[in-house]
């Protein structure tokens, strides 16, 4: 009877935990230096918000934690100058595949970090041909995102390049190109 009693707590336990909403989470830490100055940026997910502590020689910048994450996955992060404006961008990338971009990308200045606009960011237009698989790379003054195509020969990825430019509203992602690479 002890033997049934245990299994019946074993398994009630076990139903219970699968009850439970999975949270999703993320957690990075990346340091930057940039000239004399050093950025270090810690970076983490909890139930599809992203949280951003940036500190800049060791002094705290405020402001960009909040916005959501698609899915609550992240692949990665990444710190550049693209613009090489002496201030970094940070660049958190998606962990899911989406049609929409779930690219988040900051400006962190000497007092206060901003939030940077993508060219058909989340709400804009899917790229061409379009089956999942997002890399991203930042290569230069360039962000790459690459994809499968749906009509793709093995080997084939399609890209979508990015370059940061000043506009009215302040900086922008914009896309200066579109192409395939092929690896065999």
């Amino acid at each position: 009877m002890k033997k049934l009693t245990l299994i019946g707590l074993v398994v009630g336990a076990g139903l219970l935990a699968g009850c439970k909403k999975q949270m999703n989470s993320y957690k990075a830490d990346l340091a930057y230096q940039l000239g004399a100055v050093k950025y270090d940026f810690a970076v983490s997910v909890k139930d599809d918000v992203l949280y951003v502590s940036v500190r800049r020689d060791g002094a705290g910048l405020p402001g960009i934690s909040g916005n959501r994450v698609p899915g609550g996955e992240v692949a990665g992060v990444a710190a550049a100058d693209l613009n090489a404006d002496g201030t970094p961008e940070l660049f958190v990338f998606p962990g899911k595949d989406s049609s929409m971009s779930g690219l988040l990308a900051f400006s962190c200045g000497e007092k206060d970090c901003a939030s940077i606009g993508i060219d058909s960011g989340g709400g804009g237009q899917a790229p061409m041909d379009y089956c999942g698989g997002d890399t991203y790379k930042i290569e230069g003054s360039w962000l790459f995102r690459h994809y499968n195509g749906c009509k793709q020969a093995k080997g084939e990825r399609l890209f979508v390049k990015y370059v940061l430019k000043e506009t009215s509203f302040g900086l922008m992602l914009t896309q200066a190109g579109i192409g395939k690479t092929t690896t065999r």
